[in-house]
């Protein structure tokens, strides 16, 4: 008898711990097959119009290019040739390590594009450690970013060496040749076409929405001048424009079709608004300007040239959901990203 009640309750317990398997194998099964990002995808409308995205596979190399091959260093630590880890500096220096990885993606394959594409005008046929401030490109070495970062190296380090290592050898060509990938902080809503800022079309730089982003508070930025800080900051960069002790009256001549002010009129005269920008330290060209008493107000949207690829507008597309491959051939329009060309 105590035999077969034994056997009874084994069984009911056997039955009970079956059905709570059943029961919440769906969870583990969703729990496995959910993207690791998840958290970042948004149930809201894409902004732009989805490109295939990058999933897995590399990147195929224009027909007849094969990638670069620089001569590696091979360490615990790094297992990156000398140039991408100069790439890590760069991305370091240019965006936080707290953006999305997409995002840090998208900043080191723009990045790897405008060093190959600067070293062949300047006929670099290999990276040199020596030479990289003639690349143009902000670059912190490794003190630079322990000192920016404190007790947060480590894990930023390895955040930024991911996202290098990632999209190792991966660059932007367009007719199978590297583009100038230039970039910016923020556009004031749309980039602006490359030849209203250097006077030199490129079929890849063209004006691209960018207002994903205008609810941040650094969106608009006030600079405020007194009569006297105007007067000093003008003579001191733009001498025997203005006559001795006269106050300048600034008036917007045009704006592009992306907003960004062309040229300006001081004291009669035309001037470049990117000069303008330069002498008083705004932040872009996207500017509107009011007086309030005695002081003039330049409200500047975005800050940078606005040209290329918009870093916060690549976080904040990378929040989206949308891959790295995406937001570069969002911004560079035509552009492809491929693995490695023959310099």
């Amino acid at each position: 008898m105590d035999n077969n009640s034994s056997t009874t309750k084994k069984l009911i317990l056997c039955a009970v711990m079956l059905s709570l398997i059943f029961l919440a194998s769906p969870y583990f099964i969703a729990r496995v097959l959910e993207p690791k990002d998840s958290n970042t995808i948004t149930t809201e409308p894409p902004l732009i119009t989805p490109i295939t995205p990058h999933r897995g596979e590399r990147p195929r190399s224009p027909a007849g290019h094969e990638p670069v091959e620089h001569e590696c260093e091979t360490t615990v630590t790094t297992n990156l040739c000398p140039f991408e880890r100069y790439i890590i500096g760069v991305v370091a220096a240019e965006v936080p390590a707290l953006f999305h990885m997409e995002a840090l993606r998208a900043q080191a394959v723009a990045a790897r594009t405008y060093a190959i594409y600067s070293m062949s005008t300047l006929g670099m046929d290999q990276f040199d450690y020596a030479r990289i401030s003639e690349i143009w490109q902000a670059y912190l070495s490794e003190p630079d970013m322990r000192l920016r970062w404190g007790n947060n190296f480590d894990t930023h380090f390895a955040t930024i060496h991911e996202a290098v290592r990632s999209t190792k050898g991966e660059i932007l060509v367009y007719n199978n040749e590297p583009i100038l990938a230039v970039f910016h902080a923020q556009s004031g809503g749309q980039t602006e076409y490359s030849e209203n800022v250097w006077h030199s079309p490129r079929p890849y730089l063209q004006s691209v929405n960018s207002d994903f982003y205008t609810y941040r508070p650094d969106f608009e930025y006030r600079h405020k001048f007194t009569q006297a800080e105007l007067n000093t900051r003008l003579n001191s960069a733009l001498p025997n424009m203005l006559p001795s002790n006269n106050v300048p009256q600034i008036q917007i001549n045009s704006r592009s079709a992306a907003g960004y002010v062309q040229s300006v009129t001081i004291a009669g005269q035309s001037l470049d608004a990117a000069a303008l920008r330069t002498a008083l330290n705004l932040r872009s060209t996207n500017f509107t300007i009011h007086h309030e008493n005695t002081n003039t107000i330049f409200t500047a949207r975005g800050h940078g040239h606005g040209v290329g690829m918009s870093q916060i507008g690549a976080n904040a597309l990378a929040q989206r959901g949308y891959s790295y491959v995406e937001i570069l051939e969002h911004y560079y329009r035509g552009a492809r990203v491929v693995f490695g060309i023959d310099n």
